[in-house]
């Protein structure tokens, strides 16, 4: 919610198309884009957002559990499991926080995707719909566990 420092009116912002609630602009730049990355909230979480290309810097802290609460209540959709396009898997992006170049990696976990991080700001980025991608994946859990049967390995 933001609250006028004037008025004290209340305003709880929209969430555009990717759900993320814009706060408002920074300083920082998008590393695809150039455009001014925007403030934004997603699931509660604190993110820096591109409205031109929407893409989004996510702490790698809040990765894990932010993808936890989205595969909790959103259906997953088979049809945007794609093999991994590696159009972008050479380019080189550079951190909107502190200018230095971004690693560019497959994600390790499921969605086919390709990553940018920043070990030293410990930040994330991802292209539009890279996010839904990795939520809608199937999980590499094993089936014993998902559907509660006995564990099949041996000695277990």
């Amino acid at each position: 919610m933001l609250v006028c420092d004037y008025c004290g009116a209340e305003c709880i912002p929209g969430a555009v198309d990717d759900g993320v609630q814009i706060v408002g602009p920074t300083s920082k730049h998008c590393p695809v884009c150039a455009a001014i990355l925007s403030d934004g909230l997603i699931e509660g979480r604190a993110l820096l957002y591109c409205t031109q290309c929407r893409g989004m810097l996510i702490t790698m802290e809040t990765f894990p559990s932010l993808i936890d609460d989205l595969r909790s209540h959103r259906e997953r959709s088979p049809e945007l499991i794609q093999r991994r396009d590696e159009t972008d898997a050479a380019r080189r992006l550079h951190c909107p926080q502190c200018s230095s170049e971004m690693d560019g990696h497959p994600y390790g976990g499921p969605g086919n995707v390709n990553i940018d991080s920043c070990e030293r700001c410990e930040v994330i980025w991802l292209d539009r719909q890279e996010l839904r991608k990795i939520v809608v994946a199937p999980d590499h859990e094993p089936l014993y566990l998902r559907y509660g049967d006995d564990d099949p390995r041996p000695g277990k």
